[in-house]
Formats: C-alpha cells, sequence, structure tokens
C-alpha cells in the first residue's frame, strides 16, 4: 500500500534524480493532489501527514492523529513507516517532523503559497468593494477540510460574517462544488464528502452529484442556501494543476438578479484566472534592488 512512498524516499537516499519533482513539471502539492484524484487510503493519509508537518512543526502522535482526521492506531503504523523510510525523524518527546530533505522540499512550496496568498489579497479587497460582496480565497487542508487563507471583505452596511482562518468540510459550500468539479471526484469520493456536511436544508446526494456535474460544464460551483440558511455563494477552482485553491463570493439570497448572478459568475472566473496568474509572475524587486 505504501509502495509509492516508499519509491519516493528511494529516490530522495539516491539524491533526489529518481524523483525530481521540478523536472516532472510538479510541485509537492501538485504532486499530492494528482495522488488524490484516484485515492488511496493510506497513501492519501501519509500524504496529509506531511502536510500537517509541512509548516517546520515537530507534532506528537495525537496532535498528528487529531490534525490529519486519522485513528491514533493508524497513524502510529503509518508514522513508523514515514520514519523507517527517511521522510519524517522521531525527535525529542516522541514528537514527529519532516526529514531534512523532505523539510527543504515542503518550505519552498509553503513560501510559493505564501506568496500567492500576500499577492491575492488586494485583487479579493478590490473585488470585494466593486462587488458588494466578501470574497475568500480557500485552500485545501489536509483531506477532508477547506481552510479560508484570504478575504476580502464588503463595504456594504449589511455584511455576511466571514473570518479568515475558518474551516469547513471539503464537500461543503459553492467551494465543496467547485473542488469536486475541478479535481473529477469519483461517484463514491463524493459521496463520502456528501456525507460528512451538516446540511441547513435538506438535500439529496443525487442532487448535490446533479450540482457538481452543473459545476464541471459552467466552470463554477454554486450553493443556494444548503449550506449556510440565506446565503447563496459562488466558487471558482483556480485553473493550475494542484487544485487546492478556490475563490468565492458570497450573497444575501435573493439580493441579486438572476443576470446580476450570473455576472457575478463571470466575474469571479475572470478572478481566478486573474489570481492563478500571479503564481507565474516575478516578485517585485525590493527597494534596496531599485535603488
Amino acid at each position: 500500500m505504501l509502495h509509492l512512498l516508499k519509491l519516493i524516499a528511494d529516490g530522495l537516499r539516491r539524491g533526489g534524480r529518481y524523483f525530481k519533482m521540478a523536472h516532472c513539471g510538479f510541485t509537492p502539492m501538485k504532486f499530492m493532489h494528482r495522488v488524490m484524484s484516484s485515492p488511496v487510503p493510506s497513501v492519501v493519509q501519509a500524504f496529509a501527514i506531511m502536510r500537517a508537518l509541512a509548516d517546520g512543526r515537530a507534532l506528537t502522535l495525537s496532535e498528528v492523529a487529531q490534525s490529519c482526521g486519522i485513528s491514533p492506531s493508524s497513524c502510529l503504523g503509518l508514522l513508523r513507516t514515514l520514519v523507517g523510510e527517511g521522510v519524517l525523524s522521531l525527535g525529542e518527546g516522541k514528537r514527529y517532523a519532516l526529514s531534512p530533505p523532505w523539510s527543504e522540499i515542503a518550505a519552498s512550496d509553503l513560501d510559493r503559497s505564501t506568496r500567492l496568498v500576500a499577492r491575492a489579497r488586494p485583487l479579493l479587497e478590490r473585488a470585494a468593494r466593486s462587488w458588494h460582496a466578501p470574497i475568500g480565497l480557500w485552500r485545501v487542508t489536509g483531506r477532508d477540510r477547506l481552510q479560508l487563507v484570504a478575504l476580502g471583505q464588503s463595504v456594504a452596511a449589511t455584511r455576511i460574517h466571514m473570518e479568515e482562518g475558518q474551516r469547513q468540510p471539503i464537500g461543503s459550500g459553492a467551494v465543496g462544488r467547485a473542488l469536486a468539479a475541478a479535481q473529477r471526484v469519483g461517484r463514491e469520493e463524493l459521496a463520502r464528502r456528501f456525507a460528512a456536511v451538516r446540511w441547513q436544508r435538506a438535500v439529496a446526494f443525487e442532487d448535490y452529484a446533479a450540482q457538481v456535474a452543473a459545476a464541471v460544464s459552467q466552470g463554477y460551483g454554486v450553493d443556494d442556501g444548503l449550506s449556510y440558511a440565506g446565503i447563496s455563494s459562488i466558487a471558482v477552482c483556480l485553473p493550475d494543476e494542484a487544485q487546492s485553491l478556490c475563490v468565492s463570493a458570497s450573497v444575501f439570497a435573493g439580493s441579486r438578479s438572476e443576470a446580476e448572478f450570473a455576472d457575478l459568475a463571470a466575474a469571479l472566473v475572470a478572478l481566478a484566472a486573474e489570481i492563478a496568474a500571479l503564481d507565474h509572475k516575478p516578485s517585485p524587486p525590493s527597494r534596496k534592488a531599485r535603488a
């Protein structure tokens, strides 16, 4: 079951020539999400552990298990395997951390993601002011959660309350539908994501699956008050291979005409493309460099 991880670890032991993600056109997160498109549970859980440790923290067994939503017994087996393969190291206080070769890769990818979020903020704020709606940037965390990592706040007198850092199940809301559509999630995985959501209004799985199918053809997902009563949301997955970031817009139900809602969706698609393009632009020079 962990043959893929052993293959990767073996490549690192050989100096990285066997597993050089840059040569294949992958970042670590893009590679992880390619694996997750046809999920093998133990591999998905192993990558979830690696993501939980990607920020340089050293965590205990219980902390890793809680962060990744894995049972302690299964988590212990995975941690021991990853330590044995040189992916993780076990330190004082029985805390696990990424080993040096992996921490270097994770740091570079984390820096890239952090830069993208920072550069996206002005675009989110501009859109929120223009569209009179909160505009959020969401990121997949672990296997089963979405986190709001950046937010452009609306300047409207009556606002929808959202906070950076808030989380929700990966299948929830317009973001969940947009993500499932972009990832071309299979029926079994879609049903698993659907079952984990606490819906505010009853919705049948077949209807949810049809909404995801509509998101595939439309290019954006919609949630009309099913996840949050009185709130209609639109979401678009950023057009890259990682399929780990989505941008969303939320409005009060009934506050926009059908034409206005369609215009908002089209504008959000354009915003997602604009944010994705930031990843390919060089960082602006420092003041010292300009001098």
